[in-house]
């Protein structure tokens, strides 16, 4: 650890404010002639030591990391050079940042020090840390749920947060690239309102004939297990965009609306509450629609939760295809 000067401060603080403290009481119980003079005044002294060694040690000698180390967050970083650290692998990640003014990626190299459980959004809020508070990403959960973290990790369409850094290591190197099936605002960060629009362009809730029944009805709408499994391996999407970011179509046909938005559409056609009925397939019924697709597959082989958008659109056509039998006969 550095700083070992201060150490001794410092462990003593911890140790000895406590102890202090627990004396003072004691004194203070038997009425003690120190308890009114010399313990509180030592109690004062070591708390005044011991905030400031850790202050100083916090915010002018270094920086402290979740590994339990101790980084100089100073010349070595502003100068590029690898933070200073004793444990975890050295790996460079490269970052293709988003440049709004000149509408180019600038590609910025940092260096990092990974262990076998560090994913790549520890280190890209590390590297926002201690070496480019400059850096934007988007994040929130940390823990593969809302979403937020999808970007691309050495082409390939992934959750940061869910994504091991040294298991993506091409020779101790990962590079780090924003969705490109999106706007873009900032370095890695992708503009996810049209995303949001195609989403909500399908209807996504529940339709009933009677408006009232999903806020005054007396009791829940059951459904067997066999209703249930029709519609519930398309509920899990978490709506973070990877499948438009990998759907080669969306990419070439900026009109068409997207495999989440077809796979919720099917989610919901399926769901036995809902009484939308053939109007949701029918919406759905064009060539920016469910015949966009040209079923690549890469959108379900980007899903991090392992929903099947690719499946949910086929089937899609055929319930279309046998409505509009049906309609002909």
């Amino acid at each position: 650890m550095r700083s070992s000067r201060y150490a001794i401060f410092m462990y003593g603080g911890m140790l000895g404010v406590p102890l202090l403290m627990f004396i003072t009481l004691v004194a203070l119980y038997y009425a003690s002639p120190y308890a009114f003079s010399v313990l509180p005044a030592l109690l004062v002294i070591a708390l005044a030591v011991y905030a400031v060694t850790g202050v100083k040690e916090i915010f002018v000698h270094g920086h402290y990391t979740n590994s339990g180390n101790w980084i100089v967050a100073g010349a070595e970083t502003q100068s590029g050079k690898m933070p200073s650290g004793r444990h975890g692998e050295r790996v460079e990640v490269v970052v293709n940042r988003f440049n709004s003014l000149s509408k180019k990626f600038d590609s910025i190299t940092y260096k990092f020090r990974a262990t076998k459980f560090t994913t790549v959004l520890d280190a890209l809020l590390s590297i926002k840390s201690y070496q480019d508070n400059t850096l934007s990403m988007r994040y929130n959960c940390r823990m593969g749920v809302c979403g937020s973290c999808a970007m691309v990790v050495n082409g390939k369409p992934v959750l940061a947060c869910e994504t091991n850094l040294l298991g993506s290591a091409s020779s101790n190197t990962v590079e780090v690239t924003p969705m490109l099936g999106h706007p873009l605002t900032k370095d890695i960060v992708p503009d996810l309102n049209d995303f949001f629009e195609r989403h909500k362009s399908v209807d996504p809730t529940l339709y009933r004939k009677n408006a009232g029944e999903k806020y005054a009805q007396g009791k829940e709408f059951k459904q067997s297990k066999e209703e249930l499994d029709k519609y519930l391996p398309y509920s899990y999407c978490i709506m973070c965009g990877l499948c438009l970011d990998a759907c080669p179509v969306v990419n070439s046909n900026p009109n068409f609306i997207g495999p989440q938005a077809l796979a919720q559409s099917y989610r919901y056609y399926k769901d036995s509450r809902d009484q939308k009925g053939k109007r949701r397939l029918f919406d759905m019924d064009s060539w920016d629609g469910a015949w966009g697709c040209e079923f690549a597959g890469a959108c379900s082989k980007a899903c991090p939760k392992g929903v099947d958008p690719a499946s949910a659109i086929q089937m899609l056509k055929g319930s279309l295809m046998k409505s509009i039998a049906q309609e002909s006969e």
